[in-house]
């Protein structure tokens, strides 16, 4: 045996390890129990995320959203594609949204649907958000990369090339916006205008002022 084990024995018992080596076995133990029951749950949390994301997927073909959305390429409808649009809105605004669009925006072409349950928006979301493309790192310095990748053209046309006529032309912003301002907006657009449709996005500081810089170039 090694140093720092011995052995307690009684007449009748078969012999107990104690010592060091005991305690590491007993403390492992239930470690292992613990990371075992959150692989499980991780994976069990997985499963139900992909099954919510088919029903939604097969929830936006019945609801004929595609009529004027898309998913993952540009939309041909009057509405925006939709791909990056969970890192324009979050869960609790989609759910707004989908339940009466004219509340939030007024002239809306989006018209109320009849969902069965909460959970049917749940799911479109659950698509929408498995679409959703992540940002690479490496194009954090470049504004006219994140313009793209963040899908800013799935509403904003570019002198008059792509996005959605309902929503401002930003091939001259440069004109009609300095840098502070364009900043300020990106930072916060309703402290900016308050009630505007204009969503904030989730952008680092790096981000933004490379968008910045993007915008205000836009002459």
């Amino acid at each position: 045996m090694g140093p720092g084990m011995r052995v307690r024995w009684r007449p009748g018992a078969a012999p107990r390890e104690c010592g060091p080596a005991a305690r590491v076995r007993g403390g492992l133990a239930p470690l292992l129990s613990v990371a075992l029951a959150a692989a499980m749950m991780t994976q069990a949390g997985t499963a139900r995320a992909l099954d919510a994301a088919a029903v939604g997927r097969k929830l936006f073909t019945e609801k004929t959203c595609a009529t004027c959305h898309n998913v993952g390429a540009p939309s041909a409808g009057l509405g925006p594609e939709l791909t990056q649009v969970t890192w324009h809105r979050d869960s609790t605004w989609l759910v707004a949204w989908l339940t009466d669009p004219p509340k939030i925006k007024k002239d809306t072409p989006m018209p109320r649907l009849d969902w069965k349950s909460p959970a049917e928006m749940q799911a479109v979301i659950a698509y929408l958000m498995s679409s959703r493309v992540p940002i690479p790192a490496a194009d954090s310095a470049d504004g006219q990369k994140l313009f793209a990748g963040f899908k800013c053209g799935a509403c904003h046309a570019l002198n008059r090339k792509g996005g959605k006529p309902q929503f401002p032309d930003l091939g001259r912003v440069g004109r009609r916006r300095d840098a502070a301002w364009l900043d300020r907006w990106l930072a916060d657009p309703q402290a900016v205008r308050k009630g505007t449709f204009e969503p904030r996005f989730p952008l680092s500081a790096t981000q933004r002022r490379a968008l910045v810089t993007y915008l205000e170039g836009l002459k």
